[in-house]
């Protein structure tokens, strides 16, 4: 865990697993996101109360992937999202859940609660405690109802998975790669000083760049498929694919691009 401003705590994980966030202000504390593991979350929220004398006052979700909100329920705290997600989180049924036990075994399913939304908006939301304001924006691009989080005192941007420093981003199904390109576009104009990713450690702004350059030699590979073979070749000269960890995920996200 470390504090990057006044209140302001990550909570990264070594190996690339999603980043949970904590923003405690005189009024309690908001989490963004929280792991795929309620036994996570209970440890930051443990770490919130004994450290920071604080309670978890609300959890926001910066999209609906599991690994971003299987936690939920291990805060016991209302939940905040956009409407997008909401429609997500009723679709998660008893078939959607087996479905990702299947991909990570380690899934404590005897823990897990699917979190109803208190509080759900449209496209923009301002969350205002202890004199902090939070400004949460439904953006799409990784999933339909992604958002980021500005917190301009401060001029932090949370960006839920549309900035991963270090690591693949994943690309799915339901990714709009050209829309992910124009809002990172947007994001990087608005010169935040630090950027909270989704997966991996806390950057400047120039990670937005990487992430960009990285979406858009995707995007035009979507469009010129038949020039994969050279796209792979080329690979090892890049550093921005070469230098990522998790390539296991390269290969997953490659392979929804290639089916688009």
């Amino acid at each position: 865990m470390k504090e990057i401003a006044p209140g302001i705590i990550v909570y990264d994980n070594p190996f690339g697993g999603s980043n949970i966030v904590s923003v405690t202000t005189s009024e309690g504390t908001i989490i963004v996101d929280s792991s795929l593991f309620p036994s996570k979350a209970e440890q930051v929220k443990t770490t919130v109360q004994r450290l920071l004398n604080s309670e978890v006052a609300l959890v926001v979700n910066t999209h609906y992937h599991p690994d971003h909100t299987f936690g939920n329920s291990g805060f016991n705290a209302p939940l905040c999202c956009c409407k997008t997600s909401e429609e997500f989180f009723r679709k998660m049924d008893k078939t959607y859940i087996g479905y990702v036990i299947q991909k990570e075994p380690l899934l404590e399913k005897e823990n897990l609660i699917i979190v109803p939304p208190s509080i759900t908006f449209d496209r923009e939301y301002k969350l205002s405690f202890g004199g902090l304001d939070l400004f949460l924006e439904n953006v799409g691009g990784h999933t339909p109802d992604t958002i980021v989080i500005r917190i301009p005192k401060y001029g932090i941007l949370i960006t839920g998975d549309l900035v991963v420093s270090q690591y693949h981003p994943e690309i799915v199904a339901d990714s709009h790669i050209k829309t992910w390109i124009k809002v990172l576009k947007t994001l990087k104009k608005e010169r935040h000083k630090q950027i909270i990713p989704g997966h991996g450690p806390v950057v400047r702004d120039l990670e937005i760049d990487q992430m960009r350059h990285y979406l858009e030699r995707l995007a035009y590979l979507q469009e010129h498929k038949s020039q994969l073979e050279t796209f792979l070749g080329s690979l090892d000269k890049d550093p921005n694919f070469r230098n990522r960890k998790m390539p296991q995920m390269f290969v997953e996200s490659l392979k929804v691009v290639m089916s688009h």
